[in-house]
């Protein structure tokens, strides 16, 4: 018979195979709902799963690589993609790309080639201009160089039911060590979406609201703010107001082109048929990409209760209180 006694143990012991600091930064361990540990380690206000900085951060030193990407000296013609996770990442970068190159074709690489958390100093530097260069690093953490010289950024966001539902089939996707990344059921999950991100540590609610003031406090600096319901809702609409953010030359047939292309079920056949795709592949369980899943606005339906969904919108109101962002659950 298990008892709390008991549970208490097992839970200490748990908690005891994890390790007290990680590059000198406390780790930190949080709990779904089913009392299942996640640790994490926080860098400047920004939560990091413990199991994905140490198997992906370049080296395993977060505090490091965090430096260099700080210390990364911009190009005249670097543009930087800027999303909360599971925001539209790949969607929009698809749509940079073409846009850049004139033509709504497919570039056999991936969007990580070019992702700034994946890549070291020398690989960043190696790469051909004109950069596309994407993060999910918050704005405290990207290249000052960058910022100074007021290099183009194009800022996506998500509405927040949605990524967590797309949050937490990524973290059971993403396979790490002999397991992957989170194992327990959404409603168990959406503890832990509340605490990390939603909550005091706020990574998503903090993220987006750190972009929000830094447009609202440098109306001249180059910043694209997107949301990713509005591309959904009307893609030719938004990928004509990229164009014209970017300055290049564009016309109807060329925008009609490209938001087919990026179509969301035509961007997921493309990944599998066209993409090198092979760092998802190799740290997929199955090894099958699992960075498109379904790509549609308000899925949280199928997978939020009524009394999650109460609770998700009392937390979302607190912490967005006084922002200007308006978000959309639905279309």
């Amino acid at each position: 018979m298990t008892t709390k006694e008991n549970q208490s143990a097992s839970k200490s012991e748990e908690d005891a195979s994890f390790p007290k600091e990680f590059n000198g930064l406390p780790v930190e361990i949080d709990y779904d709902g089913a009392g299942r540990p996640f640790p994490t380690v926080i860098v400047d206000d920004h939560t990091f799963s413990l199991s994905v900085i140490k198997n992906m951060i370049p080296g395993g030193n977060i505090v490091e690589h965090v430096q260099t990407i700080r210390n990364i000296i911009a190009r005249d013609d670097d543009v930087l993609i800027c999303t909360f996770r599971k925001s539209g990442t790949h969607w929009i970068w698809e749509i940079v790309s073409m846009l850049r190159k004139g033509k709504a074709e497919y570039d056999p690489k991936i969007k990580e080639t070019a992702m700034l958390e994946l890549l070291s100093k020398d690989q960043i530097e190696a790469l051909e201009s004109p950069r596309n260069l994407n993060t999910h690093f918050p704005l405290r953490m990207l290249p000052k160089d960058l910022l100074e010289k007021k290099r183009k950024i194009i800022h996506v966001m998500r509405n927040p039911k949605d990524v967590a539902v797309s949050l937490y089939h990524h973290f059971k996707s993403l396979k790490i060590g002999v397991g992957t990344v989170y194992s327990g059921t959404f409603s168990e999950y959406l503890s832990l979406f509340f605490s990390l991100e939603m909550g005091a540590k706020g990574s998503w609610n903090k993220y987006v609201r750190d972009f929000e003031k830094f447009a609202k406090d440098n109306p001249d600096y180059p910043i694209l703010s997107l949301y990713f319901e509005d591309i959904k809702q009307d893609p030719k609409r938004e990928i004509t107001k990229v164009a014209q953010f970017l300055d290049v030359p564009y016309t109807e047939e060329l925008i009609t082109a490209v938001a087919e292309r990026c179509d969301f079920e035509n961007l997921k056949k493309a990944n599998q048929e066209i993409k090198d795709d092979y760092i998802t592949r190799k740290i997929a369980p199955d090894g099958r990409q699992f960075m498109y899943r379904k790509g549609i606005v308000g899925d949280w339906k199928n997978w939020f209760t009524v009394a999650q969904n109460e609770l998700f919108d009392e937390t979302f109101e607190r912490w967005m209180s006084g922002s200007e962002l308006k978000f959309k659950f639905s279309l």
